[in-house]
């Protein structure tokens, strides 16, 4: 994903950084039906509340 930068927000719970998509390039092996499967991505996300990572 290629992002721009809208904003940084940092507060009493954490920080966070704002932005807008601008571009999205998938490998043929993720798309199904013309749509990127993300299932299929095996991506990976902190949660900065629980402290836990999610795939």
């Amino acid at each position: 994903m290629e992002c721009e930068f809208i904003e940084y927000q940092d507060g009493e719970h954490g920080c966070g950084v704002i932005g807008k998509v601008i571009n999205v390039i998938a490998d043929k092996s993720v798309i199904k039906y013309g749509k990127i499967d993300i299932s299929l991505v095996g991506a990976i996300a902190f949660d900065p509340y629980t402290r836990r990572i999610k795939t």
